[in-house]
């Protein structure tokens, strides 16, 4: 049996690679020297042995899970919010606010608007309770 190898320039191989790694999970990177490769969440740093998951990495030092911003289905929900100038905050999506040009802001129960917001999964609410 061969094992499969990634490649990160097909998008049908990174959906599957996404699919197979942990909700939280948000980055990957590689490691050649300590020879692992190196599992990223918000809160985290994981590492496994490089031949574990092979992936053609093109070069490529970092590859990122594509994220899905809060949609209006995720009103009250507790989420994960930022601003492009790195401000974070977690707290309950209140609305989502279609603006001009379909761009989106975020309302958080606090009663500020965010840029982008996502909602947390399972594993990252326990990590952070």
């Amino acid at each position: 049996m061969t094992q499969r190898i990634f490649d990160v320039e097909n998008e049908k191989d990174m959906q599957d690679l996404w699919d197979i790694l942990p909700d939280g999970i948000i980055k990957i990177s590689p490691n050649n020297l300590a020879e692992e490769t190196s599992l990223w969440s918000e809160l985290n740093l994981f590492t496994l042995p490089i031949g574990l998951i092979k992936i053609n990495w093109h070069g490529k030092t970092e590859i990122f899970r594509p994220l899905q911003e809060a949609t209006e289905a995720d009103a009250g929900k507790l989420c994960y919010f930022w601003d492009d100038d790195e401000t974070i905050a977690y707290g309950l999506l209140s609305e989502v606010i279609i603006k001009e040009r379909k761009s989106l802001k975020y309302g958080c129960c606090e009663g500020r608007r965010w840029t982008h917001a996502r909602r947390l999964t399972k594993q990252e609410i326990e990590e952070l309770c």
